[in-house]
């Protein structure tokens, strides 16, 4: 019996040993989300925009270039003396009010891309803190089952001792043996599926996890202070990042139509040549060198385009956007009141679980192991109250996980952040 609890030991430190080189670190939630904001790959990227929304800004800011215009001319061929010239001319286009509204146009969507990444961070946060727990809850799940299967252990080694020859063929004996191999088999399972957490939680910080797997610490999110709903609710419709990005895109399309309104306003082209003719020779038509300059206006007539199209779009896009903004603040009242009675319903849960029912679940059990090392009882008795007890300790850690999940949830419906 000590050989295969040697056995088992040794798998288990197998399990646990870095493969190739990989290094294993620690990491506390606080070090996780700090990694989240710096190192996420996908984040990173994102926090681009905000150097295009700029880049945006300088392009809608330059002015117009002017153009330049040189041509020369020669009336007839040498030999007949006529007479040759060149001319030069610089002109610029103008296009009022498009430059301003195309700054405001742009200073505009910068605003909506910063309320957009901070929105893109408010749910990859989220998501990473809840990925965070559940690593914290296997790791409790797994604790429980590795404690479940030293005590079956225990068990048989006891009964080894007790029941000499007849230990090959009792039958509480055999029912030992199936129980032990279902949890060592379990116990597999959960390991796996916990490593496969640890990567998830490592790629998040965007770390390359054939050299490093960060393991996070076994501590839950805890908080107990009471919530007002009608508190939250006025926070999250002022402040939550999703609405502000609603609020903004409700901006850019009211600057989009002032834009379309401009372009009715024609553009025009001042322009100022100089050219220089030769003299002509020509006996029947002399002409001395001279030379002349050219100032004019030139633009379009507004009979036929006068934008209409273009109005009527940006008008139906500013209705968008506006009945986005209403759908948007419903959608975060419905999942603000969800989170708020989720947390409730969480508390009240683990409560139940503190009020002495594991407690009452592991006296149980004690008892019954007592009753069977006495042989007042059978061993599917024991069996039965210690997958009672196994039971109810992984129902109570799970409450704690789905409060501290519920949580998670209400702050970022609510659009705050505390956690820590």
């Amino acid at each position: 019996m000590k050989k295969l609890t040697y056995l088992l030991a040794a798998i288990l430190i197998l399990v646990a040993m870095p493969l190739n080189g990989q290094v294993h670190l620690n990491l506390t939630l606080n070090e996780f989300l700090s990694k989240i904001q710096t190192s996420n790959l996908e984040y990173v990227a994102e926090k681009l925009n905000m150097d295009i929304a700029d880049a945006q800004i300088i392009s809608a800011s330059v002015f117009n270039n002017p153009s330049l215009g040189l041509s020369y001319y020669n009336n007839e061929l040498k030999s007949m003396q006529m007479g040759q010239g060149a001319f030069a001319e610089v002109s610029q286009t103008f296009s009022p009010g498009r430059r301003p509204a195309a700054i405001n146009i742009a200073k505009s969507e910068k605003e909506l891309t910063s309320a957009l990444l901070t929105d893109y961070l408010r749910v990859l946060r989220q998501d990473a803190v809840n990925l965070w727990l559940e690593v914290v809850k296997m790791r409790q799940l797994y604790q429980i089952k590795k404690e479940s299967y030293n005590d079956q252990l225990a068990l048989m080694e006891s009964d080894s001792l007790s029941r000499g020859a007849e230990y090959n063929r009792d039958l509480d004996i055999l029912q030992n043996r199936v129980e032990t191999g279902i949890l060592y088999s379990e116990i597999l399972d959960m390991g796996n599926e916990l490593k496969n957490l640890y990567i998830s939680i490592t790629g998040l910080c965007g770390v390359n996890v054939s050299d490093t797997l960060f393991i996070p610490e076994k501590r839950n999110i805890f908080n107990d202070k009471a919530y007002n709903l009608e508190t939250l609710m006025g926070k999250a419709l002022e402040n939550r990042s999703d609405i502000v990005a609603a609020r903004k895109e409700t901006d850019v399309s009211k600057y989009l139509l002032k834009a379309a309104k401009v372009e009715r306003i024609p553009e025009f082209d001042i322009f100022l040549g100089y050219g220089i003719n030769a003299e002509v020779r020509n006996e029947l038509a002399p002409a001395p060198k001279f030379g002349g300059f050219e100032v004019g206006v030139s633009f379009p007539i507004p009979l036929f385009n006068r934008n209409k199209g273009g109005i009527s779009a940006a008008q139906s896009e500013l209705k968008q956007s506006e009945l986005r903004y209403i759908a948007a603040q419903n959608q975060v009242r419905n999942e603000l009141i969800q989170a708020f009675n989720n947390f409730n319903h969480t508390t009240k849960k683990l409560n139940l679980f503190k009020a002495g029912l594991v407690k009452s679940a592991k006296d149980a059990l004690d008892q019954k192991r007592g009753e069977y090392y006495r042989g007042e009882i059978h061993l599917i008795e024991v069996l039965d109250a210690q997958r009672s007890y196994d039971e109810i300790l992984a129902s109570f850690y799970s409450a704690i996980y789905d409060k501290s999940q519920a949580l998670v949830a209400l702050e970022s419906a609510a659009g705050v952040w505390d956690i820590e």
